[in-house]
């Protein structure tokens, strides 16, 4: 448990027990472009093709921009980046989204992925009043299927031989989350 779960006070909504997710300000432009065209990062995403920083601006420009997206910078509650995640395409009839994230190689298997995950849902499905999130998973990211499981996400199919890499094709996993099938740990 955290302090504040042991106190009596409520957690803020954006804090995990490992992890707290913020705002991306202009001063993490930088590190999230250096870290994120990681060869090994960028071969669990779509996003494959090294961009400059004003690539990456732009891009969270266009997230800040939309009615739709959130995206928001993992962080250690000591303050250390971690790495991004986000919830895009929400659709307001429906009440669904769909969550990315990716993690700093240098954080992988310390459970802030999970973490992460779950405070982003958490705050999905109490503050933004969803009732489905959805994710794609490369079906060889066994670390991201087992994060994803913890928080309770289900396969609920395969896009076959969707995306190429590595030099071969390979199945995407689509997983969902439903409001009431979440693990709060």
């Amino acid at each position: 448990m955290t302090a504040a779960e042991t106190s009596g006070v409520t957690p803020a909504p954006l804090q995990g027990r490992l992890i707290r997710l913020r705002a991306i300000e202009e001063s993490d432009l930088e590190w999230i472009n250096d870290h994120f065209w990681n060869a090994e990062i960028t071969r669990f995403l779509v996003a494959v093709w090294p961009e400059p920083i004003e690539g990456t601006r732009a891009f969270l420009e266009r997230m800040r921009a939309s009615d739709e997206s959130i995206g928001l910078l993992i962080e250690t509650h000591a303050g250390e980046r971690v790495g991004v995640c986000g919830l895009e395409g929400a659709q307001a009839r429906a009440r669904t989204a769909e969550l990315g994230i990716w993690i700093d190689e240098a954080y992988w298997s310390r459970g802030f992925g999970s973490d992460a995950v779950r405070t982003l849902c958490g705050f999905g499905f109490h503050e933004m009043n969803l009732a489905r999130i959805a994710l794609h998973v490369y079906d060889f990211n066994q670390r991201g299927v087992r994060a994803y499981e913890k928080v309770g996400f289900r396969e609920e199919g395969r896009l076959r031989r969707d995306q190429f890499v590595d030099g071969r094709h390979i199945d995407v996993i689509v997983m969902g989350l439903l409001a009431d099938e979440l693990v709060e740990a």
